[in-house]
């Protein structure tokens, strides 16, 4: 199965990205800020999540290690739920939903980089994350996993 996940991620031309929506018991989505030093969208709010690695096995397992690397809280791919796929210029974002972690946010330096890729963290509902001018969340999404949610 490796063998066949490793020649979907070198053919694919395009860079994976996967993204993890949580949401906690109030309806309030776990959002990230992106570091002043961050290279593609300084001072962004987005979701944790980040590029597929070769060495994860499927996307939800790249979802959980960037939820892990990027917030500090742990999830299991069972817990994960499929919202969307978007094509972007360079990347396809891969974006699930879940309800289910444990631990406390924690923002740390990126594992293989040592930076500091997030400098904030805030829980917020969908409405206040439409109020803030820096987000680059679609809101399609929110919805989306709201609702995924409410089922």
């Amino acid at each position: 199965m490796n063998q066949i996940w490793n020649k979907f991620l070198n053919e694919n031309k395009k860079k994976d990205i996967a993204s993890v929506v949580c949401i906690n018991d109030k309806q309030q989505i776990l959002i990230l800020r992106r570091s002043k030093t961050d290279k593609h969208r300084p001072l962004h709010w987005d979701l944790p999540g980040g590029h597929i690695d070769p060495s994860d096995n499927s996307l939800e397992d790249g979802a959980v290690r960037e939820l892990q690397e990027e917030a500090g809280i742990e999830a299991s791919i069972g817990d994960l739920i499929f919202i969307d796929s978007r094509n972007l210029k360079k990347s396809t974002r891969h974006t699930f939903v879940t309800t289910k972690w444990t631990g406390k946010v924690k923002l740390k330096p990126n594992p293989k980089t040592d930076i500091t890729e997030h400098d904030e963290y805030k829980w917020a509902t969908i409405d206040e994350i439409k109020e803030l001018e820096q987000s680059i969340i679609p809101n399609y999404i929110l919805k989306k996993a709201l609702e995924k949610m409410d089922k």
